[in-house]
């Protein structure tokens, strides 16, 4: 089987399966694409903001422990209870 047959071939399955998908839903194939498209996109866009979160969180978290904040009187109160109870 040639390269130009096996890319008609996959073409054909594709089509196929988006016909029976577009029907199964309703909507023309056009529809269904866009749809399917718009939807696609967002999770996307959604992973990529969370991506992003988690890579500002992460600096914070690596911040904080790289640079501590100086202890306030109630921490240093709390530690030495703390001392004192054990």
């Amino acid at each position: 089987m040639s390269a130009l047959s096996d890319v008609r071939v996959v073409r054909e399955k594709n089509h196929a399966i988006t016909e029976e998908a577009a029907a199964m839903t309703n909507q023309s194939i056009s529809q269904f694409m866009v749809s399917t498209a718009s939807e696609r996109a967002a999770e996307v866009i959604d992973q990529h903001r969370r991506l992003l979160l988690n890579e500002k969180s992460w600096n914070l978290v690596m911040d904080a422990i790289t640079n501590p904040p100086v202890p306030n009187d109630r921490l240093k109160h709390a530690a030495k209870r703390l001392q004192e109870l054990e």
